[in-house]
């Protein structure tokens, strides 16, 4: 309506506009949309809280402050809304996900290498970021990937995303840490701890030089005890699977040292969980490159949370201002995309041969390839694939989840899920697959076929609440978290598990 207005009042105008004024325009415009859009989730919030909530029924950290979340799904059997309000951003909560409280973080000071009984251990094998200027957009760069550009039709600007590389997120949960606002130096008023023992590249049985030991890492934790351990947060940026985590990180409580025991107690994160592993009955079909036999992730009091993907690393304007736009309906050229190289176990490869076979007989499918691509960020290509595209085949990884998954829900592109496993991914962030995705227990004969008979009502129900979703899938950038992005639903989960 602004726009509208505005192009009217300079429609009789004698001089044209120049281009940094319509630039000026274009930006005010995007802002206009993106403080809209946040002062009516906000304000929403308040209403709720204000009708529902009792100060008795919130929960409150060391430092006495309190929130309450909540997070809009529409279930199937709610009646779909009309064109007009599909438009709008969810306001109003239909589902109370219960409190959480503001926590207070003390980070360990932990060097990214040291000398132990004569032997050099590594505690962070990734320190490239480390060396930069806090705050500066070449930091930031650094950590969530260069900017690159969408253009939809309900902005009149295009929108600012990132280039985020798939295993980053040891270095996103450190620096947004260190920088937290509530990041404490006192440990006795901490809520959680967080442990910056982090390994990004994977380690083979041959390659085992600098890899440290629990009672190397268990001496640098001064403030680590049995009862507290459970609000000591260690973190893996990979799926966990063997090879991708030290043997302190899966440390057991049957371990018989001490300190392994200790390290045990631990709670700790990764891309996937045993939970969303597969079974001892079927992990032979699970073969990692190089001919090394991968194992599903052991590491006790593990939780899964989701990949970083294009919406992370972006200030609040940004993302408001692409949620905004992505709430408008718009027409997608293809009905379905598929998106993946062909690499991988037998159980994903077999997965992607056959939807790919179905996907080229149909003209409503289109088929991206990323062979030769596997060790690239690949972002481009598939948010604008996915952001033309109604559904996206979403098959299994090298592990059962993939970053795509994230990408898809984020580009508003339905994710089609192949594996139950798949569906028991991230449940902090994403409680019913079901209210977001069409999950199938394997390949069918006719997969077109199968996904046309999804009705409109209901592709309009996943993606309005897809977009629900979108902020607790996007990591903030360090120093400016947000209320129910991915990291504060990730501290808020752990807290309250250590309770």
């Amino acid at each position: 309506l602004a726009q509208a207005s505005v192009t009217q009042q300079l429609a009789g105008r004698p001089e044209p506009l120049g281009g940094s004024a319509m630039s000026t325009l274009r930006a005010l415009f995007v802002s206009l949309a993106a403080i809209v859009a946040r002062a009516h989730i906000e304000g929403a919030v308040r209403r709720e809280q204000a009708s529902s909530i009792g100060r008795d029924e919130l929960e409150c950290g060391h430092s006495g402050e309190c929130f309450s979340s909540w997070m809009q799904v529409h279930a199937r059997p709610a009646p779909v809304a009309k064109q007009a309000e599909a438009a709008a951003l969810p306001t109003s909560p239909s589902k109370e996900v219960g409190t959480k409280r503001l926590p207070k973080i003390y980070v360990y000071d932990l060097p990214a290498e040291v000398t132990f009984n004569g032997e050099t251990m590594v505690f962070r094998d990734n320190t490239t970021c480390e060396a930069m200027a806090t705050g500066t957009e070449e930091d930031d760069t650094c950590v969530f990937g260069p900017h690159f550009n969408v253009s939809l039709a309900a902005s009149p600007a295009p929108l600012a995303v990132r280039d985020v590389e798939q295993f980053q997120l040891g270095d996103i949960l450190l620096f947004s840490l260190q920088r937290h606002p509530r990041r404490t130096q006192d440990p006795d008023e901490a809520d959680l701890f967080f442990i910056p023992a982090i390994q990004k590249h994977p380690r083979y049985p041959w390659d085992q030089q600098g890899v440290y030991s629990a009672e190397a890492l268990v001496q640098h934790l001064p403030h680590l005890r049995a009862d507290n351990a459970k609000r000591h947060i260690w973190m893996s940026p990979s799926p966990a699977w063997s090879h991708s985590t030290c043997p302190a990180f899966d440390s057991q409580p049957s371990d018989p040292h001490p300190d392994n025991q200790l390290l045990a107690a631990t709670t700790k994160v990764a891309l996937e969980d045993a939970v969303s592993a597969p079974t001892e009955a079927f992990v032979d079909d699970w073969e990692v490159m190089d001919n090394v036999r991968s194992t599903q992730p052991k590491a006790s009091n593990l939780h899964s949370i989701p990949y970083p993907s294009f919406t992370s690393g972006l200030e609040a304007a940004q993302l408001e201002a692409f949620r905004a736009a992505s709430a408008v309906p718009r027409t997608r050229q293809n009905f379905v995309a598929a998106m993946w190289g062909m690499h991988g176990p037998s159980r994903s490869m077999d997965q992607r041969t056959e939807l790919q076979l179905q996907c080229n007989k149909s003209s409503d499918c289109i088929v991206l390839s990323l062979d030769g691509l596997r060790y690239e960020t690949n972002s481009e290509v598939v948010v604008f694939g996915s952001l033309d595209a109604t559904f996206c085949l979403q098959p299994e990884g090298d592990t059962p989840s993939r970053k795509g998954m994230v990408d898809s829900i984020l580009t508003g592109c339905i994710p089609v899920l192949f594996s139950p496993l798949q569906t028991k991914l991230w449940p902090w962030h994403i409680e019913r697959w079901e209210d977001i995705a069409i999950a199938m227990d394997g390949v069918p004969s006719d997969i077109m076929g199968r996904l046309s008979q999804v009705s409109t009502d209901e592709i309009e129900r996943l993606r309005t609440n897809m977009l629900a979703v979108l902020p607790r899938l996007s990591y903030s950038l360090p120093g400016k978290p947000r209320p129910e992005d991915a990291l504060e639903t990730t501290l808020a989960a752990i807290l309250k598990l250590a309770q």
